[in-house]
């Protein structure tokens, strides 16, 4: 048979090389199986132990106590018990708990027991009892003078401790966190119009022209970005299941505590979706609003544009009254200096723009990161939660077997015969 480490595995998946905690939680087993074993099976395993007139205890399971009767040396009769306080009682004979070697008592004081009449000499008193400090290791296939029967029920107890253990460890769930960073929003050219200077000439000057102003675009805004929600769950720290579950034993407590922080989980996996569609919906706000912007910036230039082309027209019109010749020349100088100065505006909107088609390509890209890093977070999640799930699960089917293997071990075999021989 494999040893207990392996049975162990194969039940729960532990895989720990923690042998100590192992031999610890197979130990803890034995003794409290021990505890609801039947007579029968307790004096398979008893020892004998003589004593004279006291003798210590602890860590033994006590069965009976016999002492030797005085007036037949051959006879070993059974010491009823009494507790420590009626020990002066059962000394003195004007009692009626007064004890005598035919009728003999023994009381537990001080992690020792004794007798009385008090034993003479050291084959007088015997103790039969189990000794409970034994020693169990992790690679140990059988338990030395153990049922054997009772063997499975104490890897069943060992294996809900380790259950337990692996659930401690999946107390802390890592928080969300988004490694790609927003894109930085564009700085953009001042697009203005510098007004055409005219030529030297004898006749009348053209006038200034002058553009309107336009509004740059300040596409800073309130560029979106994903504030990740923050959670409390806590699966195993502070929550002591081992008190609750290993020691204490109280299922229903532990279930209770597993709902609430199932419940922190799942409104922890609600925020975390909650975020996201916030973020999505304020991405597409911007983009719109960006957009709007965009256009509203260049109406407002191609307005201002066509009032410069206007008034240029007006001062070409007055230039050509003044002096033919002035217009000629003023009226070519003045075409080649908007049209350059036309380029250069356009050269400065198209770069503009150009950022801005950059900028939201970024922020496009920036989304889908943060949208496959939120389900691959999500996704991870759900295999820690399938996982627990599974934990809780073979711990209640360990639970039910353990609590089966329980009363079948408890069963005197004796008595179940002898309610067959009477009918």
């Amino acid at each position: 048979m494999a040893d207990f480490k392996t049975r162990i595995d194969d039940l729960t998946g532990f895989g720990s090389t923690d042998d100590v905690a192992i031999a610890d939680w197979l130990i803890a087993g034995a003794r409290e199986i021990i505890d609801i074993l039947p007579m029968s099976k307790l004096d398979r395993m008893s020892e004998i132990q003589e004593f004279t007139n006291f003798q210590g205890v602890e860590d033994s399971k006590i069965l009976h106590v016999l002492r030797k009767d005085e007036n037949n040396s051959n006879v070993l009769m059974p010491c009823r018990e009494i507790h420590a306080s009626q020990s002066g009682r059962a000394s003195d004979s004007n009692y009626m708990e007064f004890a005598t070697s035919s009728d003999p008592v023994y009381y537990l004081e001080n992690k020792r027991i004794y007798t009385l009449p008090a034993s003479a000499s050291s084959d007088d008193s015997k103790l039969v009892k189990i000794n409970e400090d034994f020693t169990i290791a992790a690679t140990d296939s059988t338990i030395d003078n153990f049922p054997k029967e009772a063997t499975n029920a104490v890897v069943l107890y060992a294996s809900r401790n380790a259950l337990i253990r692996l659930m401690n460890n999946m107390n802390t769930i890592s928080a969300l966190t988004v490694s790609v960073s927003a894109p930085s929003a564009p700085t953009l050219a001042t697009v203005s119009y510098s007004a055409a200077a005219n030529a030297d000439a004898t006749s009348t000057g053209v006038a200034t022209i002058s553009v309107g102003s336009v509004t740059d675009i300040d596409p800073t805004g309130s560029v979106p970005t994903y504030t990740k929600p923050t959670t409390t769950v806590n699966f195993g720290s502070g929550n002591n299941f081992d008190t609750l579950l290993g020691t204490d034993e109280d299922s229903e407590l532990a279930s209770v505590e597993i709902q609430k922080q199932r419940e922190l989980l799942s409104q922890y996996q609600t925020d975390i979706q909650n975020e996201l569609n916030e973020f999505n919906k304020d991405n597409v706000r911007y983009q719109a609003e960006m957009q709007d912007e965009l256009a509203k910036h260049n109406t407002a230039l191609q307005r201002a544009l066509t009032q410069a082309q206007i008034d240029a027209q007006e001062a070409q019109q007055e230039a050509q009254q003044a002096t033919s010749v002035d217009l000629a020349n003023k009226a070519q100088d003045q075409v080649l200096a908007l049209q350059n100065e036309a380029q250069t505006m356009a050269a400065a909107i198209q770069n503009n723009d150009d950022l801005i088609s950059k900028f939201n390509s970024e922020l496009s890209k920036y989304s889908a990161q943060v949208n496959d890093e939120i389900q691959e977070y999500n996704t991870n999640l759900q295999k820690d939660v399938a996982k627990y799930s599974w934990y809780e699960k073979q711990y209640a089917m360990l639970s039910a077997q353990f609590q089966e293997a329980l009363q079948l071990i408890s069963v005197d075999k004796i008595q179940i015969e002898e309610k067959r021989n009477n009918t």
